[in-house]
Order: structure tokens, then sequence, then C-alpha cells
């Protein structure tokens, strides 16, 4: 990811404009992104600007659309394997949102959204 695309924390923007250093610094640096309404929260205590953070839910959805491609169906647990790999989440939570998004059967999910 290139570096003006990863997610602003509140000490990355304090350190970025000295100005809040002498006003606030972080606190003042985190209102500051709660109120730009070009920055949106990715879910981790950081920021970025809008429409370059990828959310967790949109990673796992395009991976799996990747995944079951001339697919129909496959075993859970692999398709939760498969998209924790190619996302870097971790798998139970890959498991949550694959189980949000898509049409789980017994132990197979389905290349049909909910």
């Amino acid at each position: 990811m290139k570096d003006w695309q990863t997610p602003a924390t509140a000490e990355r923007v304090a350190e970025a404009l000295p100005e809040l250093a002498q006003s606030g610094g972080t606190e003042r640096a985190l209102l500051l992104m709660r109120l730009d309404p070009t920055l949106e929260r990715t879910g981790t205590d950081k920021s970025a600007a809008r429409g370059s953070a990828i959310s967790d839910e949109r990673r796992v959805r395009e991976s799996a659309e990747k995944y079951f491609v001339g697919r129909r169906g496959v075993p859970f647990a692999s398709a939760v394997r498969g998209v924790a790999s190619d996302t870097g989440l971790a798998e139970h939570q890959v498991r949550e949102l694959l189980a949000a998004q898509y049409v789980v059967v017994g132990t197979n999910i389905f290349n049909r959204r909910r």
C-alpha cells in the first residue's frame, strides 16, 4: 500500500502538523479527524481519506468473489482458509464476515449473496 493510502492515526496526523503539537497534539488531531468529512474510520482506531480505505467486509467480499470463480459451492472451512490467507485477516473474523455476506448451508458456503 502506498504511504498516502495507509490509514492515518491521530499520532501520525499530529506529527505531520507541527501546529497541533503546540495546542493539544494527539487529542486535537483526533478531534480534527472526527470533524473532517473527507476522512472515514477504517475500523481499527485509524482514519483514511474517504474512498481510499477498503473495509474488511469489502476485502473479504472481493477475495471470496475471486475464490468462487468457477465454483458454485465449496466447504465453508476451505473458503475461510483461502480468504483469510488472501486478505491477511484472522480466520474467525473471515468466518463471521463470510457467513454474514453469503449463503451458508451446513458445512458448505455457496456463491450467492445474502
